[in-house]
């Protein structure tokens, strides 16, 4: 390889697809999923993989894409525009009112919505009922949407026309139970009045908005049928983001994923809605659903080691190549061409991630600074990285899980002290009364944190006791930070096709740490 000088400021972008500018466009890896995406036959609209796997990367390339009429929609808006602002949806929430009906017709709505507006400006077809009323007349179906945009005047385009609807469905459900303002009896409501509220507000959105709505879906299933100058692409992303509590997410999640399936037979159309298949595992356990009719709707993304070289090598070779103007490429193999205790330097680099392409990208950044004024990466350069990348990925990982899980690093530092690098299930067992000292050693009191509520209850009972280690096992799994030996013997890592463990994996497998937080040994460089 020629000789050069890495310099700290050179960098192959930030693996974040909001800001990771020119690297995204002209080094994209246009994987499997990508094409099944791009599928508009192909009805899986549930994007599925970890945070840094480049879920909201595929959908800014589809909505850059100039073949395609790009819709987005936005979850933290959607709910600061109808949870939070709208007084009669916000009072139910707070009285602990069930509303998944509700919940769906706003996702619903949102959709269609977002379709009239976006796809008709960009047709430069202002009147979107006059469109299709060209092709497919004003009888019928038609007549049904010419009343209920009477009814309802502007309510695809004002803001204040669900605030609207509300309040005349509060108004009705008022008189019938005889109240004229439920923010006074809101506080007092009885567990049978909060059933009839729900069942009479479930009832009237049912027979009155969502029916409408239905019959739009029926009549752009017509018209996009016959009408297929563009295909439109419907983008939901961030739903991995804290845009709303816990509980409250998961409602919402559920009645986006019913509300998604009825758009499914439209021609031309697709939606994507983009989350963590731990997210939607969690979605299914809490709300009951079915979760094998929602999982053949997913799409999951998942990298393998040559997806991700392939990757890594796009971006060395636009960074010197185009950015630097050098025309001899450099591969990743070669920039990394020296070796830790007999491991290649690339090879330790991707042990190290998390299988995701944001990982890499960082590690890499990281190991380019260390080489500042230097012609190679040699050994040091990643170790002195790696200190400073494993200190960022635990803190990405404390990020990342912290609703869920909130001591994360302390479940680590417990596990790593206490079995070390490989240990079994049955070894674990004995560990118990270590692992729970471990835990609370930096003086956590166990208040919003469920794995640590499970030590402290279970300390005496044996099957209790192995229910908390269980748990905690299953945590560090999904997180990734530890692995199972599968039947091949390769070390199997949490991904969206096997995101946690099963009954059986604790008494079949050993369990190892990720190279990342393993306890270092000596290591030979060279």
């Amino acid at each position: 390889m020629k000789k050069f000088l890495l310099r700290r400021n050179m960098n192959i972008g930030t693996g974040m697809a909001e800001n990771d500018g020119e690297f995204l466009k002209k080094c994209f890896l246009e994987t499997p999923e990508y094409e099944t995406l791009l599928d508009f036959e192909d009805k899986k609209m549930i994007l599925l993989g970890r945070t840094g796997s480049g879920k909201t990367a595929l959908l800014k390339i589809l909505l850059d894409n100039k073949d395609l009429v790009p819709i987005e929609i936005r979850p933290a808006t959607f709910v600061m525009q109808y949870i939070s602002n709208i007084p009669f949806i916000r009072i139910m929430k707070n009285s602990g009112l069930n509303l998944s009906v509700f919940y769906k017709f706003l996702w619903m709505h949102e959709i269609i919505s977002n379709i009239i507006k976006q796809y008709f400006s960009y047709t430069k077809k202002k009147d979107f009922y006059t469109a299709l009323s060209e092709i497919l007349g004003t009888d019928g179906r038609m007549k049904e949407l010419k009343n209920y945009l009477n009814q309802n005047d502007g309510i695809f385009y004002r803001e204040e026309s669900i605030q609207t609807i509300t309040s005349g469905l509060e108004k009705k459900i008022g008189a019938e139970l005889g109240f004229t303002d439920i923010a006074f009896i809101a506080d007092n409501l009885t567990e049978s009045q909060k059933y009839e509220i729900q069942s009479k507000a479930s009832q009237r959105l049912n027979t009155d908005q969502i029916k409408q709505l239905k019959n739009i879906i029926t009549i752009f299933k017509e018209y996009f049928g016959k009408n297929r100058e563009k295909k439109i692409v419907v983008c939901v992303d961030d739903l991995d983001t804290n845009w709303m509590d816990e509980q409250s997410k998961y409602d919402l999640l559920s009645a986006l994923i019913d509300a998604i399936k009825q758009f499914i037979e439209i021609p031309n159309m697709k939606i994507i809605v983009a989350m963590r298949a731990d997210l939607l595992t969690k979605t299914i356990s809490t709300i009951h659903r079915q979760g094998e009719k929602d999982m053949a709707f997913t799409l999951k993304l998942n990298w393998t080691y040559s997806m991700l070289k392939e990757l890594i090598n796009k971006r060395l070779n636009y960074l010197f190549e185009y950015q630097y103007e050098r025309k001899t490429k450099i591969s990743f193999d070669a920039l990394f061409d020296c070796e830790i205790a007999g491991e290649k330097g690339y090879d330790y680099i991707l042990k190290r991630t998390f299988m995701r392409p944001r990982d890499a990208i960082k590690f890499i950044n990281l190991c380019i600074i260390q080489a500042d004024g230097s012609e190679y990466i040699v050994p040091n350069h990643i170790l002195n990285a790696e200190t400073i990348y494993r200190k960022e990925m635990l803190d990405s990982l404390k990020d990342e899980w912290i609703n869920l899980y909130p001591n994360v690093d302390v479940y680590i530092k417990a596990i790593r002290d206490v079995m070390g690098n490989s240990f079994s299930y049955k070894e674990i067992l004995s560990k118990f009364e270590e692992i729970s000292n471990c835990l609370f050693s930096v003086n956590l009191s166990g208040d919003e944190d469920k794995i640590l509520q499970g030590f402290i209850d279970a300390k005496g009972n044996s099957f209790a006791e192995q229910e908390a280690l269980k748990a905690l096992l299953n945590v560090l799994y999904t997180v990734g930070v530890l692995g199972i030996t599968s039947h091949t013997m390769d070390i199997v890592y949490s991904s969206s096709n096997k995101s946690e463990l099963d009954m059986f994996d604790f008494d079949d497998n050993t369990f190892h740490l990720h190279p990342l937080f393993k306890k270092l040994e000596h290591r030979q460089l060279s």
